[in-house]
This record gives structure tokens, C-alpha cells and sequence, in this order.
């Protein structure tokens, strides 16, 4: 079976540059090697000299052995894996940094092991003959770090299953795998690689010096506070490793602990009508901050509602109320035996239950990342996964405006009606725009203009008076010209302008 990664809910902030022009060269280098010796335009001579050997010192093969593959499997398995931690390792701190970690990498590996080796030959001989090629290093520390910045996070991933069926082999599925699993499944291939390759065992050694390099760094780098994983790395997900300084902070072990009022910020995440990484990440973590100075303050914080633009409000404070606030017992009711009880809490409002899904915050995310490329095939599958845990209610009208225009313009203009009734439910500023939306495609697609009248029906705005028609805004006037026309195509005359009653005199 393979894995093809191709995106990740960890959070980024750079694009795989590094990474995928590190794929591209090992793969134009086994072109220009490996396949030119299986082909005979090349002799094993001629490549070996890019190889890590042990009959001397090279330094130049510290570097170059690092591209070289034996066979295509070795080739395929390391590159997919390249990718898959370096989406995470890259997205995080940068392509230069990330290459300079990569490299380093390779170079301490083989440097130490042609050293120790080279000095090994005068004893056994035949080591000097042995060579070693592979990215195997690089990955590993890679995958180390991973497993420490991103455990729980997932990685989308084109599943292909090598089984027979129907007399032929293949088969794909999508499929999302934790960093963990997909790290656990790579080691396991690599067993697999072990066995037919005969156990290496200098080589798992090295292998798991790389581990160690790549646990190393991650630590120390999260300790130093160089890179942001949001709280989802290894540290900030197991209590029991705050208490120790050497990893955890004081600094960050207080705000870890502050963060229990305020965790999994669903609500300003979701609510953030930026549909790009960079600025929602930056948006939530604005709003994590306030919230946890004032939360260390003592103040009860909440999430100010959208403004008249559909836009996410910022962190307002409130002094948290006691339980005999207000005058004369004013939020009581009369209770059982005429006792003075607390009035019901009011249901909960879709935001608030999506805030209280953890899953909520990042396929929120996913959703205006793959709305912002236009990437339909992946914004259908997070709005999917939110339908199903119930939680599409709780999106922004913005965001689910954007992805009813992105199906339409795919000419699928029926899934387009469920991102649209939910912004009319919501009932905020852009729900008139959204019924016309729905009265078009009830009219123009579904081909019922009975249904169409209905939805238009719908669209009144308080000032659509003789006497108050002055006040409208632009925006409520293109409304009103565009459900009128509407109206008239269904054969309807439009509602003429109520004639506001005169007051007294």
C-alpha cells in the first residue's frame, strides 16, 4: 500500500518550496544514475564515486550520497515521505531553515559514518568495499520533529490499495491519517525494506541517531519558542510534560493553564472572514492572546457578534456576573411554590455548539484554505465533514457565501442551496442576497416558479415604505430591483410600497 499526501490541518505558514525541489532533484539525480547503469549507458564505476564509500575520506559524499536510490521502490517510499513531513517541518519554519536542518543532516550522518567505517576497513577489509546511498537521514529527522509539533493533526492523503480485483490490480480511495500513523506506517515499510535488503544493522542504528537528532531539535526549538504548532504539539497535549522546566516554560506553563477558558477558540477562528492561512492563523491567535490577558484578569470574555458588514467581531470584556446581580431580582422568575428561581437558560446558538466541538477550528480552517485556492473537490469534503458532525451551522456567512459561488460556478447549482439556506437561517445582513440566490435556482434550474415567489416573498426590509423608501441603502435597493425582476419573470407583479399611516397630529 502507498500513502500520496497531498495537504495537512497542521498549521503552516510557508508553502513547500524547499521540499518539493528536494523531491525533484533525487528524482532527476536516479534518472541520470541509476537508471543510465540498469539501461548500460553508464558503468557502476562511473556513479560510484557520488556514493557514501569507506576507503577514505570524501567529503564530498556526505552531500551527494543523500540523492542517489538503488531501486525505484527505495525511490518512491523516501520521496512520499519527504513530502509528507516536510509539508508539516517546512510549513512551520520556512524553506531555509528547513533545508539547512535537511542537509545538516546528511552531512554529520555521513561524515560520521564514513569515519568510523574508513577507520574499520584496516581491521575487516571487506567493509571498505561497502557503500550507502538513500535520504533515509533527512526523513527521519523530519519525521521526528513531526511526531513532536504535530502528532494529532492529520494528513490528506490519496490512499492506494496494491490488491487484486476483478483481475486487476489498484484501487484509490481519499483517506485523512494522523502524522502519528502515517509516521508508525513508514517505519514499518522501512522493516519491510530491512528484510529484503538484508538487516542492515549499522543502518537502523543511524536511523535512529537521526530520530534522536530530530527529537532534539524539536524540543529545543519549542523550548526556545521558535516555532508556533498553536498548542498542538506534543508538549502543550500532555499535561504531565509541563512540569518539567527543561521543556516547558514558566511562561508558557501559565498560559498553557490560562488556556482552559479559552481552548479551542472555535467561534473566532470560524467567524474570521479571511479566507487565507496566513491572516485566519494570525486572526485566532489575536484573539487566543486578548482573551487570555483578560482571562488572567479575572474578566469573563466572550466573542462580540457579527457587525452590520457580516464581518466576526472582536473579544469584548465583561465583569462576570454574580449570582444576585441586577435590581429587585431582575432575570428571575416565580419558581415551584411561588420560589424565586433563575430563568432557563436560552438555548444554545450554532456557534456556540460548534465551540464546543474541538474538531470545529480546523476544518473550519481547511475549508476557507481550500476555498481561498478554489479547490473544489477538497472544500465539498470539509463542508461534508461538518454536515456530519453537525456542525455547518456554525460557519461564517461569508464562508458559506463563498462556497455556494464556487458551486455555481461549477454549474452545481442544487448542492449550492444547502450553503445558502444556512446563511438565510442565520438570518444576519447577507441573507436577503442569499434568497435571491435561491429564488433563481428555484426558478432558472429546478423550474418552479411557485417555489421562486415564496423565497422572493420573503424579502422585506423595514424601511420598503412610500414614506421610508428614501432611507433604504444602495445595497437594500439592488435587493429590491433584483427580487422585482425576479417576480415579474414568475409572472407575479411585485409588493407595492406600504403607505406608512400618518401619525397624530
Amino acid at each position: 500500500m502507498l500513502f500520496f499526501p497531498y495537504s495537512t490541518d497542521a498549521p503552516i505558514y510557508h508553502y513547500p518550496i524547499a521540499t518539493g525541489t528536494i523531491v525533484a532533484l533525487n528524482v532527476m539525480a536516479y534518472t541520470a544514475t541509476t537508471i543510465q547503469v540498469a539501461t548500460g549507458n553508464l558503468s557502476l564505476d562511473d556513479v560510484k564515486w557520488l556514493a557514501l564509500t569507506f576507503d577514505g575520506i570524501h567529503p564530498l559524499q556526505w552531500i551527494t550520497h543523500c540523492f542517489l536510490h538503488i531501486h525505484p521502490f527505495q525511490l518512491i517510499v523516501n520521496m512520499l515521505f519527504l513530502w509528507s513531513f516536510g509539508l508539516v517541518i517546512e510549513g512551520k519554519i520556512g524553506g531555509l531553515l528547513f533545508s539547512i536542518i535537511y542537509f545538516a543532516t546528511h552531512i554529520f550522518c555521513g561524515a560520521l559514518a564514513q569515519c568510523l567505517f574508513y577507520a574499520l576497513s584496516f581491521a575487516v577489509p571487506a567493509v571498505s568495499e561497502m557503500t550507502a546511498v538513500g535520504a533515509d537521514n533527512g526523513i527521519y529527522v523530519m519525521m521526528a520533529m513531526a511526531l513532536m509539533w504535530a502528532p494529532e493533526n492529520e494528513m490528506n492523503c490519496m490512499f492506494l490499495l496494491l490488491v487484486p480485483r476483478l483481475g486487476k490490480m489498484g484501487g484509490g480511495i481519499m483517506t485523512e491519517l494522523k502524522i502519528a500513523t502515517l509516521a508508525t506506517a513508514y517505519l514499518f515499510i522501512e522493516l519491510i525494506m530491512f528484510f529484503f535488503l538484508g538487516l542492515l544493522v549499522w543502518q537502523a542504528g543511524f536511523h535512529l541517531m537521526s530520530l534522536m537528532i530530530g527529537v532534539v531539535l524539536a524540543f529545543v526549538m519549542l523550548r526556545m519558542e521558535w516555532v508556533d504548532c498553536e498548542d498542538w504539539d506534543i508538549i502543550s497535549r500532555n499535561e504531565w510534560l509541563h512540569g518539567y522546566t527543561f521543556l516547558c516554560s514558566d511562561e508558557r506553563r501559565e498560559r498553557l493553564a490560562e488556556k482552559v477558558d479559552v481552548r479551542h477558540d472555535a467561534v473566532s477562528m470560524a467567524l474570521a472572514t479571511s479566507s487565507t492561512a496566513s491572516t485566519s492563523n494570525a486572526s485566532y491567535m489575536a484573539a487566543r492572546s486578548t482573551t487570555m490577558a483578560r482571562s488572567a484578569k479575572g474578566e469573563a470574555t466572550t466573542i462580540a457578534p457579527r457587525n452590520n458588514s457580516g464581518q466576526a467581531g472582536t473579544a469584548t470584556t465583561t465583569t462576570a456576573p454574580t449570582p444576585n446581580s441586577g435590581k429587585d431580582g431582575k432575570g428571575k422568575r416565580r419558581g415551584l411554590l411561588g420560589l424565586k428561581g433563575k430563568a432557563p437558560a436560552p438555548p444554545p446558538s450554532p456557534q456556540q455548539i460548534a465551540e464546543a466541538h474541538p474538531d470545529f477550528n480546523r476544518i473550519a480552517m481547511l475549508l476557507r484554505q481550500s476555498l481561498s485556492t478554489r479547490s473544489l473537490m477538497l472544500a465539498e469534503q470539509h463542508f461534508g465533514k461538518l454536515q456530519q458532525l453537525g456542525l455547518a451551522p456554525g460557519l461564517a456567512d461569508k464562508t458559506l457565501f463563498d462556497f455556494a459561488s464556487l458551486l455555481a460556478s461549477e454549474k452545481k447549482y442544487l448542492p449550492a442551496l444547502t450553503p445558502l439556506q444556512l446563511i438565510v437561517e442565520h438570518g444576519g445582513p447577507m441573507s436577503a442576497d442569499a434568497l435571491i440566490r435561491v429564488a433563481q435556482i428555484q426558478l432558472k434550474v429546478m423550474r418552479l416558479p411557485g417555489e421562486a415567489v415564496k423565497t422572493l416573498r420573503k424579502i422585506r426590509f423595514p424601511a420598503e415604505t412610500a414614506a421610508g423608501a428614501e432611507r433604504l441603502s444602495e445595497a437594500q435597493k439592488k435587493i429590491i430591483t433584483r427580487r422585482n425582476a425576479l417576480l415579474e419573470q414568475c409572472g407575479v407583479q411585485p409588493p407595492p410600497l406600504i403607505a406608512k399611516p400618518d401619525g397624530p397630529k
